[in-house]
């Protein structure tokens, strides 16, 4: 790019481990089978699992976006935005 505008440039640095390393979406193992495990568990337990005794979604699909801040009332996002309506609220 070019411009005279402010430049922001972040340089991490390491001492290297000397280990293979594995790697997939957010996860980082020695090995395939380490990375497996991995998986595994995050499957089982969701890394601390859902904390509510229902897999239901926090909140009905019908209902648009919203805000609800403390000492406000709940905002609408967009605001007067139609009810969503698509093959998934169905499910």
């Amino acid at each position: 790019a070019t411009g005279e505008g402010a430049v922001e440039v972040l340089v991490l640095q390491g001492r290297p481990i000397n280990e293979p390393v594995v790697q997939h979406g957010p996860f980082v193992a020695t090995s395939q089978a380490d990375l497996q495990g991995v998986f595994d568990r995050y499957r089982r337990t969701e890394f601390g699992g859902w904390p509510w005794s229902a897999p239901d979604v926090a909140h009905p699909r019908a209902k648009p976006r919203f805000a609800k801040r403390p000492g406000a009332q709940e905002e609408e996002h967009p605001p007067s935005a139609p009810p969503r309506g698509n093959s998934r609220d169905e499910l």
